[in-house]
């Protein structure tokens, strides 16, 4: 436990002082951008329209699979421990959000950049879906599909921090937290006071399946990252 400790102080004190971290994240933040708008566009040069039931389902198919598997990406990055590796300070420093469990007001436009550097995996997703729309080996209905998931990644990250900031929504967003189109606190205010559970991000359907998969895989962060998390905070005098 106190070695563990010490790892993760040690990276997120790297993170913190080395100005590298940081903007190593907002160069992937626009490549996130950039690589979104591409596959946009190279989707409405090629798309056809198909029949509204195809559409409806295609649409619907790319919402339940982010919320899928962007909860995946949190479970994994959750119980991830390897605070010496390269990507230690970056592990580090997600871990710190569950010591934050009401976030500072910002811009939706904001929350959807900056948030969208620290996902790592989604710069691959996206740079190999333009390969794969160049080569046109897509049908339409995939094309549609695979480009909203790489959006909808990007827009889980503002389910997630309007869900922190639930009582400065407005009536809009309220309202798609209601019909559970979105994220609310209720359902995700379970994964921070229980343990190993509820990781969806963008509107938690997907949360049962995640949790039979949490509970097989994982041993939880109530008493591995989170304890690193607190005793940093509480050997910084910030608890």
């Amino acid at each position: 436990m106190n070695n563990k400790c010490h790892q993760f102080e040690c990276a997120i004190e790297k993170y913190h002082s080395i100005a590298f971290y940081r903007q190593f994240e907002i160069l992937l933040s626009v490549i996130v951008i950039l690589t979104q708008g591409l596959s946009l566009f190279n989707l409405i040069q090629t798309y056809s329209m198909p029949s509204v039931p195809s559409l409806l389902g295609t649409l619907f198919f790319a919402y339940i699979a982010t919320d899928f598997f962007n909860g995946l990406a949190h479970m994994i990055l959750d119980n991830n421990r390897h605070f010496t590796s390269i990507v230690g300070p970056f592990i580090a420093a997600f871990h710190v959000h569950h010591h934050q469990l009401r976030y500072k007001e910002t811009h939706p436009i904001k929350i959807y950049f900056y948030e969208s550097g620290h996902k790592f995996w989604l710069v691959f997703y996206l740079l190999l879906l333009l390969y794969a729309q160049q080569k046109q080996c897509l049908s339409p209905n995939l094309n549609l599909g695979l480009v909203i998931f790489g959006i909808l990644s990007s827009v889980a990250e503002l389910s997630h921090y309007w869900c922190h900031q639930h009582r400065k929504n407005n009536r809009i967003v309220r309202c798609l937290q209601k019909y559970h189109l979105l994220l609310s606190f209720k359902h995700h205010h379970l994964h921070h006071v229980k343990d190993n559970t509820h990781y969806a991000f963008l509107n938690g359907v997907s949360d049962p399946v995640l949790n039979i998969i949490a509970r097989i895989c994982c041993k939880g962060y109530k008493n591995h990252s989170d304890k690193y998390v607190f005793a940093y905070f509480k050997k910084n005098k910030q608890i």
